[in-house]
C-alpha cells in the first residue's frame, strides 16, 4: 500500500511538471524575441529656431519645431534558459530599432526672446540604432491564484513593466535649407543630406492588451555628434559666407513614441518566427 502511494505520488509530481513545462512553452509573454510597430512625435532644438538664451535647457514651438515619425525594431531578452529548457526572463534586453519621419524649425517672428534670422529647413530623416534596455520593473506574467474550493479563480496582480533605455547610432538626414537676406524677398533654398552619429536616453513601459501583445510608451532625448540636422553647425558668431547662421546649441530633439509590442517564438535555429504574430 505504501508502495503504491509512493508511485502515485511520483505520478502526480511528474504530471504537474508536464502541465508547468507545457504552460510555459505555450506563454508568449515569456518568450525572448518582441517585434515592435508604432510611430511618435517628435521635437527638434538646434540653432534655428533657437532662445536668445542660450541658457534654456528645453524649449518647443508647436508646428513649428514639432513633427512626426513612424518605427519598428525587434529586441531580444537576455534571459537564460534551464536545465528544462525553461525561459527566465532578464531584467536586460538589446534590440535594433528603425525610425523613418521629418523633421523642421523655422526662426519665429513672432517671438522676440527667440532669434529671429529669417532662416529655416524641412528634412526627412532616417534613423537606425542599437539598443540596450534595463528593466527596473521586471516583465513578470500573471497567474492564477484558488483562493478556496469551490470559489471562482482570481487573478493575481499583474506588473507593468517598465525600463531604462539607452542607443547608439546614426541619422541620415535628407533636407532643404531656406534662408531670406530680408523680409521681403523671395526665399532662397538649399538642398542637403548629411549623416551623424546619434547617442539617445529615455524611459519607456508597457501594458497588457492581451497574450503576447502589449502597448508600449516611450519618451526619449537624442542628440547628433556632428551639430548639422539643421544645415547649421552652431558657429557663435556670424560669418561672412553665412551671416545669418549663428547659434551655441547642440542639434537635439525629443521624442514620445508609441507602439505595439508582439511576442514571437523561436525557429528551430532559435531565430524570431514572425509568422507567429498571427497565430
Amino acid at each position: 500500500m505504501k508502495q503504491y502511494r509512493k508511485h502515485n505520488n511520483i505520478l502526480i509530481v511528474l504530471v504537474l511538471c508536464m502541465i508547468a513545462i507545457t504552460t510555459n512553452a505555450e506563454d508568449r509573454r515569456l518568450y525572448r524575441y518582441e517585434f515592435v510597430v508604432g510611430g511618435g512625435i517628435n521635437n527638434f532644438m538646434g540653432d534655428i529656431a533657437a532662445p536668445q538664451n542660450s541658457s534654456i535647457p528645453f524649449w518647443t514651438i508647436g508646428g513649428n519645431t514639432t513633427n512626426f515619425f513612424a518605427n519598428v525594431g525587434i529586441k531580444y531578452n537576455l534571459g537564460k534558459r534551464d536545465e528544462c529548457d525553461r525561459l527566465k526572463l532578464s531584467t536586460q534586453s538589446v534590440g535594433v530599432m528603425l525610425r523613418m519621419g521629418e523633421m523642421n524649425a523655422e526662426d519665429p517672428i513672432d517671438k522676440n526672446n527667440f532669434w529671429n534670422r529669417n532662416i529655416g529647413f524641412n528634412s526627412f530623416y532616417t534613423e537606425l540604432t542599437l539598443r540596450y534596455e534595463w528593466y527596473f520593473i521586471p516583465e513578470k506574467p500573471s497567474r492564477y491564484v484558488f483562493k478556496q474550493v469551490g470559489k471562482p479563480k482570481r487573478k493575481s496582480p499583474t506588473r507593468t513593466p517598465s525600463y531604462l533605455f539607452g542607443s547608439i547610432g546614426g541619422i541620415l538626414n535628407i533636407g532643404e535649407f531656406y534662408y531670406q537676406y530680408k523680409k521681403n524677398d523671395e526665399r532662397n533654398k538649399k538642398q542637403y543630406v548629411n549623416l551623424a552619429p546619434i547617442l539617445q536616453f529615455g524611459i519607456g513601459t508597457k501594458f497588457r492588451m492581451q497574450r503576447g501583445v502589449s502597448l508600449g510608451l516611450e519618451a526619449g532625448w537624442c542628440w547628433a555628434i556632428n551639430d548639422e540636422l539643421d544645415n547649421s553647425n552652431g558657429k557663435k558668431e556670424p560669418t561672412t559666407e553665412k551671416p545669418w547662421i549663428y547659434g551655441e546649441y547642440i542639434d537635439q530633439y525629443q521624442f514620445i513614441a508609441i507602439s505595439v509590442g508582439f511576442k514571437l517564438r523561436e525557429t528551430k535555429k532559435h531565430l524570431p518566427d514572425f509568422k507567429s504574430i498571427w497565430k
